[in-house]
Parts: C-alpha cells; structure tokens; sequence
C-alpha cells in the first residue's frame, strides 16, 4: 500500500485523494515542533499576552486568562464551537480534512505537541474518522465550526466513524486501546482555525473536475462524429493564433482523439451521388403525398429513396462552411474551463501547504504574530470561479444535446434520435429536459458565495468569506454536470448508431477514429442491451440506462484519461 510522508510543505492534490479514497498510510516529520512548542511554554510562564492562550477568543480577546485554566481554555473552545449542523462530510472528505490539517500542524507554527500529531496520523492510519456535519463555517477566523469537530474527536470527545458506524469517541478509543490525549497551550486553537475544510472541498472539485473534462472532451469528439463536423475548427494554427495554453491543450486532444476518423469533414460533393436523382426526386414526391396508397413493393422503394433523401439533407448541410458554436467552440469554452482548473489547482494546493492558524509563532525570531492566515477569501474566490468553470461545461453540453436530438440542427438525423417517427415514440426527447433542468439548478448554484459576508463574534470578525458554502456548492454542480455528462454520453452514443446507420443503408463505407470507436465500444460493453439496435427503433426505458452510465461513470473517466495520455505520446 502506498504511503504519503508529510513534512508541511510538499502535500499534493494527488497524495490527498490517495489517503482519502484508497487508505493510503501517512508517515509524519515531527521535527519543527518542538521549537516552537518551547517557545510557546516559555512565554506562557512569561506571562506574556497572546491571543488565544493568555487570552480570551474573538471579542473575548481583551480578557486575561490565568495559567491554570489553559488545559480548560482549550477544550472549551472545541466544546463550545462543536455546534455544526446538517448533512455529515463523507468519510472521504473527513480524511481529506484530516489530512491537510495535519500537514499544516507539522510546518511547526501553530505550538502543537508531537503527541497531538501523532494522535491525528493514528486517526488516519487506523481509519478512524471524526463525525463532522457539513454546515456552521462561515470561512473566517477559518472552519472553526466543522473544525471543531475534528478537534473534539482528536482529544477522545464527540462522535467518530469506524468501519460504517459512528460511536462515542471515548468508547471506541477505550475499545481499541487508545488513549486520548490532553490539550496544552493553544493547541484547541490551532485544531479548529484555519481553512482546512474549504480547501479539503476545493481538493475533490479540483481532481474531479478535471476527470469531468477530460470526458466532457472524449464524448465531444464522439458528437462530431456522429455530426459529421468539419475538422478545420480544430486545426492547431486557429489555437496557436489565440496564444492560450488551455484552448490549445483541448484542441490537441480533440484532435487526438479524432485522428483517422473519415465521418469528420466529409464534404456535400461527396455525398452527391448517393442521394436522389431528379426522377427519383419526382418519385419521393408522389410516393409522401400518396404513402396510404403505396402497396408493398412501393412500399418497399420508398423507404430507399427516404434513405436517398437523408443523404440529400446531409450532404446540403455540409454546404454550409463553419458549425454552430457547440461545435467548433469547444476547445475555446473547455479551454477556459481548464484555464481556471488550473488556476484553482495551484491555489489549493499552495493552501495545503500554508500555515493558516492564528496566532503564528516563528520561534526562530522568538515572535508570537497574529494575524488572518485564517482568513478564507483566496480559497472562496478559486472555488467560486471554479463553480462557473465546471458549470459552462455543463451549459454548452446541455446545448449539444439539444443539437442532437433536434431534427432541424442534427444533420439528418431522426427527430429525438428515434427510428420510428410516427408519433408513438419519444426517443431521447426528455433527456434533453433533465439535462436543461440541471443546467437551471446549476444556474442558481453559480452565484458567487464569497460575494456575501456577515459579521460574526459582536462585529469583530467583521467580514468572511463564505468559502465553505462555495466548496460544498462546487461539488453540488459537479455532481449535476455528471448528470448532465451521463446523458450525454447517451446521446453522443445514439447519434454515432444511428450515422452509421445511416451511412451504411447507402453503401458507404467510414471510418471511426480509433479512440472515438474505444469509447463507443465501451458504451456497448456496459450497456449490452445496445448492441441489438433496438433501442434505435423504439422507446425503453431510460432511466435504467442513465444509471447504468453514471453507475460505470468512472470507468469512462479512466477511458478518457488514458487516450489522452496516448494522444500525448
């Protein structure tokens, strides 16, 4: 099993999704601590004022606290600020929490014991999980609220969760042979001030997000298949043009995963001679005028020159020079999406790494500072840019739906992405519904937390950032998109069927491109009931197939990951 060593200072995304979905082990470096847990004693027996220790908190800060209620200070603070309310965080979130706070402790800052880290890599290595409702931070004097759970838990108080179940924390130390440890000198404040929760929530929007994309871009590349698109709209001289890295970036992967494709670019003269000639036009016309009249073998011809006529729509399409937006503005609306992923990916992880409590102490210096490293406003502001970022890639996916199941922009394909068009069969028409409904909801989400605040502790803390709200609503709109994504996925698959199809009722004969056929034979593989081409002909039942794809969700993410990583080799 892999382990993650944390010295404070070099904590990745990647390491914290390690620990916090597969278990990984954490090792610790202890070595900063000590210092400043000296200094911190020293000037405690000095007398010395310093908030938070000789001090009352927030607006209490102007009372003096005598020595021997310090031990008392400390727990009451977690005590009282254990408060929070709502939906529990998931086991994963709370060892994502765990972790970065950890690493923050260990930058030898905050005046913490090496026993009340090792009590936390105990936690983590034993699957041990603090029990922490989701709301009560407001993000400033950090998650002192959520925190404060965690904190409570680390010194045998509270709830905790071990394998599925949630126990007093007294009981399941005593239970498992663990001794709860005892608070000294600000240590209750350095477990519950900082902004470890937003930046444990940035953490998962920021990884799946990417994971998002990377599939958002593979189903796209599957579309324009189906749609026959023009390639020029991807040629690396428009990207290089704009100058920007991202745009660029998607641009190589669609057309990575395009490559050797012959349904992209077809051209309309290409086409000509598969569809009508001018007898056959005459004929298509009196056979749909007189269609209750027609016996079978004229029956028979007229579904043939229906098939004729398609390849007349399609090929009259093909006239036009450039595609709608949805389609040759993917690398451009993607790119910025990417743009600022990557822009919150260095925020977060910076803050990972960052001393975030309050007060600090550089005993090197021999100072005790206070400050508002606490403060969430860098985390609420990426996270709420991030929440845009993830929900355009929701709206211009919704719109490629509506692009697909509608009869007058697919090109030639059936209304709703039915075969049978009678007026008995709804094919993907409601689909495209839910994937608006979502992208509404998303709309709401999306208004930006960090643009509130409220002051809080008799107006002292006077202004906040509201990031935890804007990290929990980022995953809120992540977890719509892959909605939105699933749906997708069954549209992009139905049109590619059906193009084919299409195509090969006329004889002729293309080719996908070799990712796009992967991911399309992926659909089939986890939806076997595709490959009997009978839910083109007729309506079933849909939501089985939603969630089978959301169901297997990761699987395409992997998919989508791993082409692209042939695409860059």
């Amino acid at each position: 099993m892999e382990t993650i060593h944390l010295n404070g200072n070099s904590l990745t995304i990647k390491e914290v999704i390690s620990v916090a979905r597969n278990d990984a082990k954490v090792e610790i470096d202890t070595s900063k601590l000590n210092k400043s847990r000296d200094f911190i004693t020293k000037k405690v027996k000095e007398n010395a004022v310093i908030y938070g220790v000789t001090t009352g908190f927030g607006s209490n800060a102007d009372r003096f606290v005598d020595n021997q209620y310090s031990e008392k200070l400390q727990i009451n603070l977690l005590r009282s600020h254990s408060c929070g309310i709502g939906e529990n965080f998931s086991r994963e979130i709370v060892r994502a929490i765990m972790l970065i706070r950890l690493n923050t402790l260990l930058k030898g800052n905050s005046g913490i014991q090496r026993q009340t880290a090792e009590q936390i890599q105990l936690y983590l290595n034993e699957n041990i999980h603090p029990v922490i409702p989701s709301q009560g931070s407001v993000g400033a004097s950090g998650d002192l609220c959520p925190l404060s759970h965690f904190g409570l838990a680390i010194i045998g108080e509270g709830y905790v969760e071990f394998e599925g179940k949630i126990f007093p924390t007294d009981e399941l130390l005593k239970s498992r042979g663990i001794s709860p440890i005892v608070l000294s000198y600000k240590e209750g404040l350095a477990l519950n001030n900082g902004t470890t929760v937003m930046t444990a929530l940035g953490v998962f929007a920021v990884f799946d997000f990417e994971r998002l994309l990377k599939l958002s871009t593979l189903n796209s590349s599957l579309m324009l298949e189906a749609l026959c698109a023009r390639r020029e709209a991807f040629d690396e001289k428009i990207h290089l043009a704009r100058r920007n890295d991202a745009q660029i970036q998607v641009a190589e992967w669609i057309r990575g995963f395009i490559e050797g494709s012959t349904f992209i670019g077809i051209k309309s003269e290409d086409l000509k001679k598969y569809g009508l000639n001018d007898d056959e036009k005459r004929k298509f016309v009196e056979f749909e005028i007189n269609q209750s009249q027609l016996n079978t073998d004229e029956k028979a011809e007229f579904e043939v020159l229906k098939d004729k006529k398609i390849i007349d729509e399609i090929a009259a399409k093909k006239k036009i020079p450039q595609d709608s937006y949805s389609i040759r503005c993917i690398p451009q609306v993607f790119g910025a999406s990417l743009q600022a992923l990557r822009h919150a990916e260095s925020v977060i992880e910076n803050e990972m790494n960052a001393a975030v409590d309050n007060p600090l102490i550089f005993a090197d210096e021999e100072e005790v500072l206070s400050g508002g490293n606490f403060h969430g406003q860098p985390i609420a502001l990426v996270l709420d840019y991030l929440k845009l970022a993830i929900h355009e890639i929701g709206n211009i996916t919704e719109r490629q739906i509506a692009k697909l199941v509608d009869r007058n922009t697919n090109h030639g394909l059936p209304s709703f992405l039915i075969k049978n068009t009678d007026g008995t069969n709804s094919g993907l028409m409601i689909p495209q519904y839910a994937a608006a409904s979502l992208v509404s909801e998303n709309k709401v989400l999306v208004h930006p937390a960090s643009a509130d605040s409220i002051p809080t502790c008799e107006n002292t803390e006077d202004h906040v950032s509201m990031g935890p709200i804007a990290g929990r609503q980022a995953l809120e709109i992540l977890g719509n998109v892959k909605k939105i994504t699933a749906i997708a996925i069954l549209a992009a698959h139905h049109s590619a069927e059906l193009r084919r199809h299409q195509f090969e009722n006329r004889g002729i004969s293309l080719q996908m491109a070799e990712a796009t056929e992967k991911y399309f034979l992926k659909i089939n593989e986890i939806i076997p009931d595709f490959n009997d081409n009978v839910f083109l002909e007729k309506d079933r039942f849909l939501y089985n197939d939603i969630q089978t794809i959301l169901k297997n969700y990761e699987e395409f993410a992997a998919l989508a990951e791993n082409l692209i990583k042939k695409v860059k080799n």
